[in-house]
């Protein structure tokens, strides 16, 4: 190894990472001048950071001199966790506790509101002089709604309670490892998704990326949904079977989706999704605020910096790493 490992930073991040990497580490980004990284570059790497880009086996067969994965963000679907384990290379990651339960949060009710209350739409009939249509754009209004939040993890509670708090809604929940209800929030748990999708009118998914979780809204779940309900995913787009939900929607079943991620990114330009009525969408940036940025990109090199120094990082995705190293 040389005198200062090298880091590849596939893919942009912010300042205040960087310099965290400057201080003991090379590094190479290739990002800085519009290209992706060379299997040169790949090669002599002793880490490498990621947010989208995919650390396959094959990746990592081709960086021989690699130590540590960084994935800038919390899921690690497009890392191998499996031969990331089976080769000794720790994968660090940034909780979503710790870096963007603000943004995603904030994101999320955004979604609902401009879903239900057809801004997209509110905007280009103004743009367009079409005032004389708008009583076509009957919205929702959320005040004593029922929002039904999957997964109340750090962000589901915190849309649970900007929802409670400043829309007075009532809040309905679901998560097999919560147990007890946090105390300050008023939420009624109950045992099963099924209970959820029938009583809410909002749905919102706060979930990661597992094979549990796959496909886990699907037709049949749709159609325990209420007709007049609405679904928000800023979570995972595998957690809800895309073609089934555009189905749904065309045949008049929900009130609208409103999506930030999605099964395949960017999504086919044919996928029936994309053509579906009373749908909102964004391209997977919930968590892209400057300052849950500069959370995740801190988190992450100080990570990638401790594991190259020799230390054990605080949050690991795959900690069987140390047995198989012991």
């Amino acid at each position: 190894m040389p005198e200062k490992p090298i880091v590849l930073v596939a893919e942009p991040i912010a300042e205040v990472g960087m310099e965290i990497l400057r201080q003991s580490c090379e590094t190479i980004t290739p990002w800085q001048t519009g290209r992706k990284y060379t299997p040169e570059e790949l090669a002599k790497a002793n880490g490498i950071i990621i947010r989208l880009a995919k650390v396959t086996a094959e990746v990592m067969s081709a960086a021989p001199q690699l130590k540590v994965i960084g994935r800038h963000g919390v899921g690690v679907d497009n890392v191998d966790l499996k031969a990331a384990t089976a080769r000794g290379l720790p994968v660090v990651f940034t909780p979503s506790a710790l870096t963007m339960v603000h943004a995603v949060a904030e994101q999320t009710v955004q979604l609902m509101l401009a879903l239900g209350r057809h801004a997209v739409a509110e905007d280009q009939f103004v743009r367009q002089n079409r005032w004389g249509e708008r009583s076509s754009l009957l919205g929702v209004e959320f005040y004593q709604k029922t929002l039904g939040v999957v997964g109340l993890g750090a962000i589901g509670k915190k849309v649970a309670t900007i929802c409670q708090k400043g829309l007075g809604m009532k809040i309905v929940a679901y998560d097999p490892f919560v147990k007890v209800a946090p105390p300050d929030l008023e939420v009624t748990l109950v045992d099963s998704l099924l209970e959820v999708l029938q009583q809410a009118d909002v749905v919102t998914l706060h979930l990661p990326s597992t094979a549990e979780t796959a496909y886990l809204i699907g037709a049949k779940e749709l159609a325990a949904m209420k007709p007049t309900a609405l679904l928000v995913n800023a979570a995972r787009g595998s957690i809800v079977d895309s073609v089934a939900l555009a189905e749904a929607l065309q045949r008049g079943h929900l009130f609208g989706a409103a999506l930030d991620v999605f099964e395949e990114e960017p999504p086919a330009p044919d996928h029936p999704l994309l053509t579906a009525p009373r749908t909102l969408f964004s391209p997977h940036v919930a968590s892209m605020t400057g300052g849950s940025m500069a959370r995740m990109a801190e988190l992450v090199a100080r990570q990638v910096v401790q594991v190259l120094s020799g230390e054990r990082a605080p949050y690991v995705a795959n900690p069987d790493v140390y047995a198989s190293k012991g």
